[in-house]
């Protein structure tokens, strides 16, 4: 409703004339005529002498006050609307937009039921080809016009995975990537899970297993901030020492750890201290030399720059630590963690003495 009509529909509301009401405001009936019949409009400082003197807020004198209640329904409507009928969602969509131009979560939600209306009558289950793809066309233009303008990241991610999958189905995959490459990396997706979706082939199944590579790793963090607690005799802790190595050994059989030299030579040494508790020093010491050798070789493999894992599950993951690291930064701390108070009881025992010796020497 125009302030015009909303001014007239007040005025018959508070039964004044249009005589009167210009009396109130100082102006001219002719004047109050024109706004009712939206030849002109109230000078701005009239509106909040017009929105005291019918008792209404200055939103609900411009008609605010129903837009604010059609937006209420579209936000409804927008809740969880992917669990929603499709039919039904879209002709709701395309209303929000055409109502709220501009809108970029209801152009995003628009974008989204074209897609889902792509895939309602799928050509490969007997649908339109033609159809299919028109829809998602307009789903990727619509998706483009949050891309582009929208400021808010969330709507603007939601739009950036929405146009990967639409340029996916199209059969853009190089198009598609570029999108992928603009995602951040966030907690719950990588940019590699997105990727995966553009691509075929040698190349998708180097992303998979660069994703099982990076899900491993961060299991085994997981297990570490377990294994860390200071209680060495907690069960917990030692079952998380344990179910690392075993994690490790089972995802790389063959021996080549590569970057996991780190996290074996950092169990083992947790295993020594573990065995100190224990009072088991054969086994602690055992344990220091086992670890000492993982460090050698993660140090080793550190100034080797890029390995190829050679294990099925990453035999096309590369892994490069060659700038993260010192030389003989492993030993380093391997020495460092020896020379705690926890191991004085190892220091007359010349197999430890021998240890010691040999990582100096390196």
């Amino acid at each position: 409703m125009s302030i015009g009509k909303k001014i007239k529909e007040l005025r018959r509301k508070n039964d004044l004339t249009q005589e009167k009401l210009a009396d109130y405001l100082g102006v001219s009936y002719q004047a109050v005529s024109k706004w009712e019949t939206d030849v002109s409009s109230p000078d701005l400082a009239l509106i909040v002498p017009l929105a005291r003197l019918f008792d209404v807020t200055t939103d609900e004198l411009f008609g605010m006050d129903g837009e604010n209640a059609r937006r209420m329904e579209f936000d409804k409507a927008y809740e969880n609307y992917w669990q929603k009928d499709i039919e039904q969602m879209y002709i709701i969509a395309q209303q929000a937009v055409s109502e709220f131009p501009g809108d970029y979560k209801y152009i995003d939600w628009l974008a989204s039921m074209e897609f889902y209306k792509a895939f309602d009558d799928d050509y490969r289950s007997g649908g339109s080809k033609d159809y299919f793809d028109s829809m998602l066309a307009k789903a990727r233009k619509h998706y483009d016009i949050v891309i582009e303008g929208c400021r808010e990241s969330e709507i603007r991610e939601k739009s950036l995975f929405g146009i990967i999958l639409t340029l996916k189905y199209l059969g853009n995959l190089e198009e598609a990537k570029k999108y992928a490459e603009l995602l951040p990396e966030k907690q719950g997706y990588s940019r590699d899970m997105l990727l995966e979706l553009c691509t075929e082939g040698e190349e998708q199944l180097s992303i998979r297993q660069r994703i099982v590579y990076q899900k491993t790793s961060e299991l085994l963090t997981a297990l570490r901030n377990i294994w860390e607690y200071p209680e060495e005799e907690s069960n917990c802790v030692r079952a998380a020492v344990d179910y690392s190595e075993k994690l490790i050994k089972m995802m790389v059989p063959d021996g080549n750890y590569y970057g996991f030299y780190w996290n074996l030579y950092q169990l083992y040494l947790k295993r020594a201290a573990i065995s100190m508790v224990d009072n088991e020093l054969d086994n602690a010491v055992n344990n220091l030399a086992i670890a000492k050798e993982y460090a050698s070789k993660r140090d080793s493999y550190s100034t080797n720059g890029k390995c190829q894992y050679t294990c099925t599950i990453f035999d096309h993951v590369t892994d490069d630590i060659s700038c993260e690291q010192l030389p003989n930064d492993s030993i380093d701390y391997w020495k460092s963690c020896v020379n705690q108070k926890l191991f004085d009881p190892l220091r007359d025992r010349e197999d430890f003495k021998q240890l010691v010796a040999d990582a100096d020497n390196e």
